[in-house]
């Protein structure tokens, strides 16, 4: 497999790659968490998760659907644990 070097490929095109995979991932998210699409992308688009993806420099706008779930997930786990020792 043919590895994607990011100088070869416009932001434009990065952005576009991290939206679709991005929404495919809300899609599975909310029939899991039985949300509607909407809450979930709301609530989703204010992560530190979704900054990540959208920063370029990081290099997740290259990874699939499953992993942007379990960096999100991870982020709300320890949003979880933050909150319960308050």
């Amino acid at each position: 497999m043919e590895m994607v070097r990011d100088n070869a490929v416009s932001d434009r095109q990065k952005e576009h790659c991290a939206v679709n995979t991005m929404r495919r991932m809300l899609e599975k998210y909310s029939i899991e968490k039985q949300v509607e699409f909407e809450d979930a992308f709301l609530k989703f688009a204010s992560s530190r998760t979704y900054a990540a993806i959208f920063d370029f420099e990081t290099g997740i706008w290259k990874e699939g659907p499953d992993y942007f779930m379990d960096l999100y997930e991870e982020e709300l786990a320890e949003q979880s644990e933050t909150e319960s020792e308050i």
